[in-house]
């Protein structure tokens, strides 16, 4: 005759929440084996007897019952005093125990020689390419001596340890301006973002803020054939073979204040004709009122037309201009620079630092133009098609 086991205690609401956890869906298959153990050991079953219906061990049976056992005044405590609390409380008793696993076959010193040698350049280690792999880092150590041997999974862990992405990089560019003269670099910026700050109000006073600039390389992209739609569990997929049907170029101007995109001229060229003929449409849609105009420092935006233009409105005699490369105003790119930028003008320009178009917000709508419109996804079938669909984005986008 088997040994009687002593029943475990378990109060009426532990019982049900054992019962869910022995037949819940989106329970652990080791929590329900577990809570079914429990549940069993309640009504007195021999340890044998749960063994041999679960195929397990009779220590793995003895094991959760004891652990119970231990346990059970906090769990009747969590009960009493936490009720909202109980169900975690049994969760924790029929999770598994921490394992401190194995030693680390590596010594912390070992690791930090690795991590170091991943933030050296390959070349300068006398391997000859761009950018460390893990295969090669550990290829590295192990002729360096530092390790005896290692594999490129281990040393792929260190890596992801310390957030080193080593298949990564990011470009970014020196502004020669900030280098040379920072001082004149960061009066400019502040300028700019001064100038964003008061849009809002200088708008309200009919001075507008408008941001200007050129999109060029616009390419009319046709797929050969039509893409397949998006379905469930499958996403959309484009031919990848097209037919060119030329380039255009978009001028595109921005109000700061509310956003609307002005006057947007497509044309093939970007002459200084045409950036001209681009910023006299914008002042024409409000001709009585003053301008401030944000461009980075594009020849076009500095030409002899434009000082021209605006020497117009203010009622210059074009004459005392002086000549082009010559004498006066139109001499040359710094004093026509300084023409442009007269604060005493209806219409003046604030230029970005050079390779500061960043700074210029066109950008960032023609960042939303690539992205909503201007990309591979998109098929378009001429040249036409391509600037309809363009004025058709800048009219919904203007809504």
């Amino acid at each position: 005759m088997p040994k009687k086991v002593e029943k475990i205690k378990m109060s009426e609401r532990q019982e049900e929440l054992l019962k869910i956890m022995s037949t819940g869906r989106n329970v652990k298959s080791s929590y329900k084996q577990r809570a079914n153990i429990l549940l069993r050991a309640k009504e007195g079953e021999t340890h044998t007897s749960i063994a041999k219906v679960y195929d397990i061990q009779i220590n793995t049976v003895i094991k959760w019952r004891n652990k119970w056992i231990r346990n059970y005044e906090e769990i009747m405590k969590t009960e009493t005093e936490e009720p909202k609390k109980l169900k975690e409380k049994i969760e924790n008793i029929l999770s598994d125990c921490y394992r401190s696993g194995s030693k680390g076959k590596f010594k912390e010193e070992q690791k930090t020689k690795i991590i170091a040698i991943s933030l050296e350049l390959p070349e300068k280690m006398g391997v000859p390419i761009s950018q460390w792999s893990p295969k090669q880092l550990a290829k590295k150590v192990m002729e360096l001596g530092i390790v005896e041997s290692i594999s490129e999974r281990q040393v792929g862990r260190y890596l992801k340890k310390m957030d080193i992405k080593i298949h990564k990089y990011k470009g970014w560019l020196n502004s020669k301006e900030r280098i040379k003269n920072p001082e004149k670099y960061d009066k400019q910026m502040n300028e700019i973002c001064e100038t964003y700050k008061n849009a809002i109000e200088l708008e309200k006073q009919n001075i507008h803020v408008i941001c200007t600039d050129e999109k060029t390389g616009i390419t009319a992209f046709e797929h050969l054939h039509p893409a397949l739609p998006v379905k469930p569990g499958r996403i959309e997929r484009c031919e990848y073979e097209y037919k060119r049907h030329g380039a255009t170029s978009l001028i595109a101007s921005r109000n700061v204040a509310t956003g609307e995109i002005i006057k947007p001229l497509i044309k093939p060229t970007r002459t200084e004709k045409d950036f001209l003929e681009h910023f006299k449409n914008v002042v024409a849609t409000n001709p009585n009122d003053r301008f401030i105009f944000i461009m980075d420092q594009l020849n076009t935006h500095k030409s002899e037309s434009l000082v021209k233009f605006i020497a117009d409105n203010e009622n210059i005699d074009i004459s005392s201009l002086g000549v082009k490369f010559k004498s006066g105003i139109l001499k040359n790119i710094e004093s026509r620079t300084a023409f442009l930028s007269d604060k005493n003008h209806k219409i003046r320009i604030v230029f970005t630092p050079k390779h500061s178009s960043w700074l210029n917000q066109i950008e960032i709508w023609f960042s939303i133009l690539t992205r909503q419109l201007l990309n591979k996804r998109f098929s378009f079938t001429s040249l036409e098609h391509l600037k309809s669909k363009i004025i058709e984005f800048i009219n919904y986008y203007n809504l």
